[in-house]
């Protein structure tokens, strides 16, 4: 039997997806970002910029 943390969530926009956390710097502020490996693009909290993926890909490079 899984136990109740091994199972997906029903319901939940992730199902059957995998998903991953993603942290990187706002080009802007400087702040620590967080968004999903499946978004395009989210809006730093401190500073209002919007973060790319593109700009969490080349601050990894």
């Amino acid at each position: 039997m899984q136990k109740e943390q091994d199972k997906p969530l029903k319901g939940c926009a992730v199902e059957g997806r995998n998903v991953a956390p993603v942290g990187c710097r706002c080009p802007e502020c400087g702040y620590e970002v967080e968004m999903f490996s499946d978004e395009l693009n989210t809006t730093c909290p401190k500073c209002g910029k919007d973060v790319t993926m593109k700009v969490c890909a080349l601050e990894s490079s």
